[in-house]
């Protein structure tokens, strides 16, 4: 009896436990494991077991830090309702599809698998599990093209569906440029990404001397605007490359600093 009441509480309850078969995971591509399921102390009754892809990031707007989590998708694992003995092992396969066109993980965005499983008059158990999700398509090739050039992200957040799904990246040059800029941002939106990556910019060179200050308070050190690469534009990562490389010299040539 005294077993039920603590089980009831969570003391001694039945705990369940997703094993991946790699923690990370690739746009368009399957993932693998089993989720285990180990009983607690006493018998219990399980109402549902299902898994949950979870995205959680944050971003700067203004001067408040926004936190964004966001599921991506549900995948159930069983509906029926039984009974797990007193340890006793069950064991379910888990096949999943990580989805195309969704943010790459990066400084603040980060995603991870929620096991949720429901015990009848109990408090539910939980496990999470952290991956990282890599590009797919021109995605890739337009990270890669930032990545060969030898820029670093430095800060980056996801704005949510909420806030219109761009992924948003002050890029730090540690080669080509380094030492140049105080800022490189692209923003774009991952969900369409289907034939080309698209959206804003911001080029923010490094004022040095009194020239430089007087660029800064007139704004003459920055430049914005909207960049478009077309799915010819982003064939592979070194085409990106050189892309990248052309754009910010094109936009860079008239900034003062």
């Amino acid at each position: 009896m005294l077993k039920n009441i603590f089980a009831s509480f969570g003391f001694g309850a039945a705990k369940v436990d997703l094993v991946l078969d790699d923690f990370r995971l690739k746009m368009g591509q399957p993932v693998t494991g089993k989720i285990v399921l180990t009983g607690g102390q006493v018998e219990q009754a399980i109402e549902g077991l299902e898994v949950e892809f979870r995205l959680a990031s944050a971003y700067q707007r203004g001067d408040n830090i926004v936190n964004v989590n966001e599921t991506i998708a549900t995948i159930p694992v069983t509906e029926e309702t039984f009974h797990v003995a007193p340890e006793e092992t069950r064991e379910y396969p888990f096949t999943f599809v990580c989805p195309e066109f969704i943010p790459a993980s990066s400084v603040n965005t980060r995603y991870y698998f929620q096991t949720n499983l429901e015990i009848k008059s109990g408090i539910d158990a939980q496990d999470r599990d952290f991956v990282d999700v890599y590009p797919s398509g021109l995605q890739e090739y337009f990270w890669d093209g930032f990545n060969k050039l030898g820029f670093v992200p430095h800060e980056e957040g996801y704005t949510g569906k909420k806030g219109g799904g761009f992924q948003i990246i002050q890029f730090r040059p540690t080669e080509w440029l380094r030492g140049e800029y105080d800022e490189i941002v692209f923003m774009f939106q991952p969900a369409h990404t289907q034939n080309g990556v698209a959206g804003f910019f911001e080029l923010d060179k490094k004022g040095k001397g009194l020239l430089g200050l007087l660029a800064d308070e007139l704004d003459l050190d920055e430049k914005k605007g909207r960049f478009v690469f077309t799915k010819a534009d982003l064939t592979s990562g070194e085409y990106a490359a050189e892309t990248i490389r052309q754009f910010i010299n094109h936009h860079a040539k008239d900034l003062i600093g």
